[in-house]
């Protein structure tokens, strides 16, 4: 081969390697900690990965487990790269309160999409309103989510209502109160707005189910003084939310992709950057991302700091506002 070739051909070489996106030496792969097979957040957990792999030439996969509290104290000890998690669960663990018996060096990269969350009733069961609840055996607490059970305390709080005005009922999880609802062992219980187990009990209840509103109190800054990482969310009658006839105000937590603080600031960056330059084919693939736009990545309602490596990207896609910088201050404090 003539040695202009050689060098052309080593010209090429160099130029493609000054260009790609590859990731520092410290990380050779990348593993997403979610919930367990079958939910949203394996599904979604297994997107990002494939987008990581193809973008970054970096293995990366989804690994379920029972709950995010499970992986929060993983990411914490740098036995997983990232996780997704609610903003409820991510401000419990940086601020170290229970279930967590320390502060976790957990940071957000990416905000991924945002769940409302509220109270539903039997529709017949005549009851309208959040105070309506006094009297009646509500669902309460998760045993296996206490970031959630928090969360049902200060929607109850909206209304006036607290320990002594209702007749608490403890479940092991949300499926296991939709059907104490279901059964008649329960009068109301929380759930997440538009997922399948909603509609499954709509089409199951005679006359269908009610989602009921907060209580007059509600405000941003109760339901996040009560559980940190929450707030309120006007939902509008659609096809998509069952029991919601409406305008109807619930609350609603953000879910997070969380890095730990042992990745480094440069890799941080570049999984922001890839995730949000590629966004609009993640949403085409996964529904459930669809109603956040790419410029929705980095809200200023985080109850835990962004990543440093994080916060350079936005700055430089113009992303970051003075909204965000106070509240990263806020958030680290």
């Amino acid at each position: 081969m003539p040695k202009k070739t050689h060098k052309i051909l080593a010209a090429l070489v160099l130029c493609l390697l000054v260009t790609m996106p590859v990731l520092e030496a410290r990380l050779r792969r990348i593993s997403i900690g979610t919930n367990p097979v079958g939910t949203i957040y394996f599904v979604v957990g297994g997107g990002i990965a494939k987008l990581f792999t193809k973008e970054l030439r970096v293995p990366a996969r989804p690994v379920p487990h029972a709950g995010s509290s499970v992986y929060l104290t993983l990411l914490d000890r740098g036995e997983l790269t990232l996780g997704l998690n609610t903003s409820l669960d991510s401000a419990l663990a940086y601020r170290g309160r229970a279930p967590y018996k320390r502060a976790l060096a957990v940071e957000a990269l990416a905000r991924v999409f945002v769940m409302p969350y509220g109270y539903f009733v039997k529709a017949r069961s005549g009851i309208e309103t959040m105070a309506d609840l006094k009297g009646k055996r509500v669902v309460v607490d998760l045993k296996g989510n206490a970031s959630l059970a928090a969360l049902n305390w200060a929607m109850l709080e909206t209304a006036g209502l607290g320990k002594n005005d209702i007749t608490p009922v403890a479940v092991g999880g949300i499926e296991q109160g939709v059907a104490a609802v279901t059964e008649g062992r329960a009068d109301a219980a929380p759930i997440a707005m538009g997922i399948p187990l909603l509609r499954r009990a709509h089409a199951s209840i005679p006359g269908g189910v009610r989602v009921i509103a907060l209580g007059p109190r509600a405000t941003d800054d109760l339901l996040n003084e009560l559980a940190p990482g929450s707030r309120t969310h006007r939902l509008e009658p659609s096809s998509e939310y069952v029991g919601v006839s409406q305008p109807t105000m619930v609350s609603a937590f953000d879910t997070f992709i969380n890095v730990g603080s042992h990745v480094e600031e440069e890799d941080a960056y570049l999984l922001v950057k890839t995730l949000h330059e590629n966004w609009a084919g993640l949403q085409d693939d996964y529904p459930a991302l669809s109603d956040l736009s790419a410029e929705g990545l980095d809200p200023p309602t985080n109850p835990h700091p962004y990543a440093a490596g994080a916060v350079r990207y936005y700055k430089e896609a113009e992303l970051w506002s003075e909204a965000n910088e106070a509240q990263q201050i806020k958030a680290k404090r």
